[in-house]
């Protein structure tokens, strides 16, 4: 098995519950990946209601940027994602399909700099074709943040 991260920067939200802020996708038919940490940081004041949460998401939607992992993002420096996994960020022109129940969440401090790391000690599993996704809840913008994820296959 190899270990890989990789971190991006998305832009806001539109002011909608329920929208992606980003997403860790899994274009492989055949292999599952394991999310073992992911976090973000917001790099700019939101509001009081800000708060999210993780779902998986059985489609893909349309991000407005995409990061593609390769040999740099190998924490061995030696092995590229098999997967071909992809790091989705906002804003989505079209949002991926969230998958339902939602899993957990957080509730951000308004202040710039606010973020979460969320470490998943035995992992989160994603199958073939589905993705885990950092949702926005309220009708809020979600402000521009760091993100990442580390994860292994």
């Amino acid at each position: 098995m190899s270990d890989f991260s990789v971190r991006g920067l998305t832009a806001a939200t539109a002011a909608t519950a329920d929208h992606a802020i980003c997403a860790l996708w899994n274009p492989d038919s055949l292999k599952r990946i394991k999310v073992f940490e992911m976090g973000i940081f917001k790099t700019a004041v939101g509001t009081a209601a800000d708060s999210l949460y993780v779902a998986r998401i059985t489609a893909r939607g349309t991000a407005g940027s995409t990061v593609t992992p390769d040999v740099d993002n190998a924490w061995d420096a030696d092995d590229i994602p098999a997967s071909g996994a992809l790091l989705d960020l906002a804003a989505y022109p079209v949002q991926p399909t969230l998958g339902t129940p939602r899993m957990w969440g957080w509730v951000a401090s308004a202040i710039a700099a606010a973020g979460v790391i969320w470490p998943t000690p035995r992992g989160i599993s994603i199958p073939p074709g589905t993705g885990l996704a950092l949702c926005q809840r309220a009708a809020t913008i979600w402000p521009v943040s760091e993100v990442y994820f580390c994860w292994e296959e």
